[in-house]
């Protein structure tokens, strides 16, 4: 899986201006299987929602992805960095009939890292705004601006903020009362196809209009050069790992570096 096989530097420049772009067909065919039937199986478990992260921390389809597919210097390539270590994975499938919008939001400030972040959204079955596309501001990873966390119920409504009195973030502004006023792109996606956004990029997805069409789609993160740890941000505990001093580069036994250039 490599860059110049799938649209060259072009994607790199648009990922840089925009903070997403979309790469058709990243995933052969055998791939595409391979994470369908570890989707479906984990979801016979019958977790919460948000309850399907660190797949790849278990032998199987997802480990294996994640390491011999190749993704990790496809990330890199986009986002030009000189390696890339694997951060965390999660399975996300909005089933028909679930209609509640994903709310509006930026991932990187519930994380303890600083600097470059890259998520890799795979579809795993067609998808368009009737069955859950996602949505992104066009150049908000680059406003400087780092919304505040916050808890949201199982379809992904707002709940209430975390963090409420930290002065590193600031409250997130009703974006989708405001839609006019801001550069909102999506993509219909094929299976195998792959988004690549910025940590700070303010997203959301639609809800699943249908009622026979599911929306499976599995995202891995990526730290890049100049990610760093930062315990001092974030509220996700499964991210700290008290063998990264703060500060030096986000790279460990847990968060394996997965491909540097040579």
């Amino acid at each position: 899986m490599r860059l110049q096989d799938l649209g060259g530097t072009a994607l790199a420049d648009t990922y840089q201006k925009d903070g997403v772009v979309v790469v058709r067909q990243a995933l052969s065919g055998e791939w595409l299987e391979r994470l369908r039937c570890a989707t479906d199986a984990e979801l016979k478990r019958g977790e919460r929602y948000f309850a399907y992260r660190n797949l790849r921390t278990k032998p199987g389809s997802f480990k294996d992805f994640c390491l011999e597919s190749g993704v990790g210097r496809l990330v890199a390539e986009i986002g030009r960095s000189s390696w890339t270590s694997l951060v965390f994975d999660t399975i996300f499938v909005k089933e028909p009939g679930s209609q509640t919008r994903t709310g509006w939001h930026t991932d990187q400030p519930y994380w303890p890292i600083a600097g470059p972040i890259i998520t890799t959204w795979i579809a795993l079955d067609p998808v368009d705004a009737d069955n859950g596309a996602m949505e992104f501001i066009r150049g908000s990873h680059a406003w400087g601006k780092k919304f505040r966390p916050f808890l949201t119920d199982q379809a992904g409504e707002f709940v209430e903020y975390i963090c409420k009195d930290d002065p590193q973030y600031c409250d997130m502004p009703n974006f989708e009362a405001e839609r006019d006023r801001y550069d909102i792109v999506n993509w219909d996606l094929e299976p195998g196809d792959l988004l690549a956004f910025d940590g700070f990029m303010v997203h959301s997805a639609m809800g699943n209009r249908t009622a026979t069409r599911r929306r499976r789609g599995y995202a891995v993160r990526f730290a890049l050069d100049r990610a760093v740890y930062d315990p001092n941000q974030g509220v996700a505990d499964w991210l700290i790992d008290d063998t990264i001093a703060p500060g030096a580069p986000y790279v460990s036994e847990h968060f394996p570096c997965i491909y540097s250039v040579k």
